[in-house]
């Protein structure tokens, strides 16, 4: 089984690295599959517009 590659949070882009540090800091880790979605920024924040979205309790309607 190969393995995904997950990216460098040193290199991203700063809304990224933001978020994860704010997920990181929440939950004392960062999921895999932040970093891994990372490599491909776009999708990154569409998931994540989604994700918030979904968890946000003042978007329920």
């Amino acid at each position: 089984m190969s393995r995904y590659p997950l990216a460098d949070l040193d290199q991203l882009p700063d809304d990224l690295r933001a978020k994860i540090l704010e997920v990181q800091e929440k939950a004392g880790f960062v999921p895999n599959v932040f970093l891994g979605l990372a490599r491909r920024p776009a999708e990154w924040r569409a998931f994540f517009a989604y994700h918030d979205a979904l968890m946000d309790p003042e978007s329920v309607g």
